[in-house]
């Protein structure tokens, strides 16, 4: 972590100091120095504020920097680096799961079978893993820091871009429709490209594909992901950019953490 906050710094990404963990605990803990600023959704106005557009466009340029970040000597989580053998693994993610009926079931297995073209040979960069205004810190008017790695790995660019559509999407239909392309214009992504949304959709139900095969969410996050999954409900969120859950769970749970390790802040 150390090496990344070096690097990270270097191009004006703040990341906090981390003094001890063990993530083998149970429950798991970390304690690190405290950055300034809070959440994004806890600043004045929070996802609904009239500065969450400009807010959105700077989270855009934040990932463009992380993901240009050098990756040579990390010890990197490359489980995602091969689009064939991720929609395998997928696939069986899929099979254990009991949420599904036939005919989602059928579904998802068609655009698994679309993973590996939508994504043969593209470059694979270092991505965040949880990429969502919970994790950017800010003071209401900037970006003042990027907080939980624990998902961090290789993967496709657009990655990061995905999770960070699918978490703002529990917002309303108006937060989505009018960050969505200042977030995209501040990490300089085309709209316009065409397989752009079928590669956003498929990188959604991987990370909620990868999620429910885990064991890292509680039971009430466990329970939002797997309504998501729905990929029927999924398609008409991203194409009407709706949404209507909160980005918290019973107040502390975060949607898009892959994780519920407990955080303690060292001041």
């Amino acid at each position: 972590m150390g090496a990344l906050r070096d690097s990270a710094g270097a191009v004006g990404i703040a990341i906090s100091n981390v003094r001890a963990f063990d993530l083998d605990a149970d429950p798991a803990w970390i304690i690190f120095d405290a950055l300034p600023g809070v959440p994004v959704p806890e600043t004045d106005g929070g996802l609904e504020g009239p500065r969450f557009p400009a807010l959105a466009r700077a989270m855009g340029e934040l990932l463009a920097a992380y993901r240009e970040l050098p990756i040579e000597g990390f010890e990197m989580d490359r489980s995602w680096a091969d689009p064939a053998r991720l929609a395998a693994r997928a696939a069986d993610w899929a099979a254990a799961l009991q949420v599904l009926d036939d005919c989602e079931r059928a579904i998802v297995a068609g655009k698994l079978s679309r993973v590996p073209e939508l994504f043969r040979g593209r470059t694979l960069v270092l991505a965040h893993g949880d990429f969502s205004p919970v994790n950017v810190l800010s003071n209401g008017s900037e970006l003042t820091g990027l907080v939980d790695f624990e998902s961090a790995r290789l993967a496709d660019p657009l990655f990061g871009v995905a999770w960070w559509h699918w978490s703002v999407s529990f917002s309303t239909r108006r937060v989505l429709e009018t960050a969505w392309p200042e977030f995209l214009d501040g990490d300089a992504v085309d709209a316009d490209e065409p397989e752009l949304l079928c590669r956003v959709r498929s990188l959604q139900l991987l990370r909620m594909l990868e999620l429910l095969a885990g064991d890292s969410l509680s039971p009430g996050v466990r329970d939002v992901v797997a309504q998501r999954l729905t990929p029927h409900s999924a398609d008409r969120r991203l194409s009407r950019g709706s949404g209507s859950l909160p980005l918290r769970m019973n107040g502390t749970a975060q949607i898009g953490s892959s994780n519920d390790a407990r955080r303690s802040e060292s001041r």
